[in-house]
């Protein structure tokens, strides 16, 4: 299972909290989902990977307080998974005959299961 570290420090309670920038965290996750969907091959799963990859990566800029708040924007419109529902998606296309990227193996155009 992945897990993602972030380099930015824990706020402490005594911290002033702010609100996360929707505009522009809506931004950071459009561009997200125009890269995955241009590096997909149109596989669902793997358009899932590759974005949810990438919102976890820009997540670490953010404040801790804000996190939960940009995750739910981020599964909301643009289907964002988690580490571990992304393996559990992993663990089930193994088993069921699909590579990595959910495509049939053998019928992958990336060379999977050939």
């Amino acid at each position: 299972m992945s897990t993602i570290a972030c380099d930015t420090p824990s706020q402490s309670t005594a911290d002033t909290r702010s609100a996360l920038d929707e505009p522009a965290w809506q931004a950071v996750c459009e561009t997200a989902a125009a890269q995955a969907q241009k590096g997909c091959g149109l596989s669902y799963d793997h358009y899932v990977e590759l974005f949810s990859f990438e919102v976890d990566r820009q997540l670490c800029r953010l404040p801790e307080d804000q996190r939960a708040q940009a995750l739910q924007i981020a599964a909301q419109e643009w289907d964002y998974a988690t580490p571990a529902e992304r393996q559990e998606t992993r663990d089930w296309n193994a088993e069921n005959g699909y590579c990595t990227h959910g495509i049939t193996l053998g019928c992958c155009p990336a060379g999977c299961g050939s």
